[in-house]
């Protein structure tokens, strides 16, 4: 191993969008039964279905105004 490095020249990481917080949950096991079949129809595991899931209805309760201003800034970060 060297005593010294130059990390000068070095990059920072790139910020990721994607960060997943770990929690623990309690359901019910047919809420998981059907979790894990709808997951399978879709072709991806519960918790991805779940998260999906959870996502959409977050989306579903927002007024069109929210909808419209998100949908615009990613149209619009796209062209820039």
């Amino acid at each position: 191993m060297k005593s010294e490095y130059d990390f000068s020249k070095a990059k920072k990481a790139k910020k990721t969008k994607n960060i997943k917080v770990i929690k623990t949950f309690r359901l019910d096991p047919e809420v998981i039964a059907w979790l894990e079949s709808e997951g399978d129809k879709q072709g991806m595991g519960y918790q991805t279905f779940l998260n999906w899931f959870l996502k959409k209805s977050m989306d579903d309760n927002e007024s069109f105004e929210d909808r419209l201003e998100k949908l615009e800034h990613t149209v619009f970060r796209k062209k820039a």
